[in-house]
């Protein structure tokens, strides 16, 4: 049964598989305390979604990419093909369709086992798609906005609602001091992080490069994160093997040992060749760490208000002044401005405008 919602009966059916990320059940949960209905499945297909025309009101679809990603080609184009059925029959229902736009380019112009080419062109393609079949677009900066109006003509209900933070999402109850002396770090160094899953398009090389040109004794680089290519992750040991100052973690961090990466440096830094939405830099503000980013994506509007630092990420030098600016701003005032970011972008504060997008599709409200 539906939940009343001023006025209105919205049951959403939230289509994700991602699970180590919980940006789709803590929506979900946000969703639910303000009164919506709301699920959370991992596939999509005619046959499913077949199975919600009488409990579902809206899908609500992340990730597209995910959906069809299998270990063999041949899985992955029948689960592509499963997805965009499912799509289509959302419509045939009458069903309302929602997409959250967290990518709108392929980061590395390949879809797992599909080829280069191939890949590039089914995501363009099966996105293209989605968005034209969808009641609202959801992204989460105006700078998404507006490339999603340029890259793909979609000018109306385009809405735009911030990242939610992920405050109480890890746990959090270890001191600076307490996360250094578990990681081995000397107490009064600068400390610097990357921490996510480790892919050529990040830009890791870039930064080890820059940080390799600080002289600073006292700095310290921490990079820590599963590699997905083991090709690459031998590229980067062999970049940073004779440098003491960068410390690697090349493994996948668990939940509970997230908080002492965080803790203990005193900014994050997301040297990305490409970006549509950061939870890395949502991630960081949680801790209440600012960033240091290129000026690309939703980052100068994150950075913005004494958060972080931005770069050029076309100029030669542009990574390193970063770093070295990074030296001589005040890191805890910074820290402070990141963490009354992610209190005021709590999700249970975002889930009103969720429920109007809702609204809007729904045909209860103007749009």
């Amino acid at each position: 049964m539906g939940i009343d919602v001023a006025g209105t009966r919205c049951r959403v059916m939230q289509v994700s598989r991602v699970r180590m990320n919980p940006y789709v059940s803590l929506l979900q949960q946000a969703l639910r305390g303000a009164g919506v209905a709301c699920s959370t499945a991992d596939g999509l297909s005619p046959r499913l979604v077949q199975s919600w025309r009488r409990t579902v009101d809206i899908v609500h679809v992340h990730w597209l990419e995910l959906l069809y990603a299998a270990p063999r080609r041949s899985s992955s184009l029948r689960r592509l093909g499963a997805a965009l059925g499912g799509l289509v029959w959302t419509k045939a229902l009458g069903l309302k369709l929602v997409y959250t736009a967290h990518n709108l380019e392929p980061h590395e112009r390949s879809s797992g086992p599909l080829d280069r080419p191939l890949g590039t062109r089914t995501f363009g393609l099966s996105n293209r798609a989605l968005i034209a079949l969808s009641d609202a677009v959801h992204v989460h900066d105006q700078e998404s906005r507006r490339a999603l109006e340029t890259r793909y003509g979609r000018h109306a209900r385009v809405y735009v609602i911030p990242h939610g933070s992920y405050i109480g999402a890890y746990p959090n109850n270890c001191t600076k001091s307490q996360a250094r002396e578990k990681l081995g770090l000397e107490q009064d160094a600068s400390a610097m992080l990357f921490l996510g899953q480790i892919r050529r398009y990040k830009g890791i090389e870039e930064l080890v490069a820059a940080f390799r040109q600080m002289r600073d004794g006292d700095c310290v680089l921490m990079i820590a994160g599963n590699v997905h290519d083991a090709a690459y992750a031998k590229e980067l040991a062999a970049l940073t093997r004779d440098d003491p100052r960068i410390v690697r973690w090349f493994e996948y961090v668990r939940d509970a040992e997230l908080q002492y990466f965080m803790n203990a440096c005193d900014a994050c830094v997301l040297p990305y060749h490409e970006v549509t939405t950061s939870g890395a830099a949502i991630l960081a503000f949680s801790f209440g760490r600012p960033i240091i980013a290129p000026q690309l994506g939703g980052f100068p509007e994150l950075a913005a208000g004494g958060r972080g630092i931005t770069y050029a990420p076309n100029a030669a030098d542009g990574l390193l002044s970063a770093l070295q600016r990074a030296r001589e701003w005040d890191a805890v005032e910074a820290g402070a401005r990141a963490w009354q970011w992610a209190e005021e972008h709590q999700w249970a504060a975002l889930a009103p405008e969720f429920v109007r997008m809702y609204e809007d599709v729904l045909g209860m409200r103007k749009p």
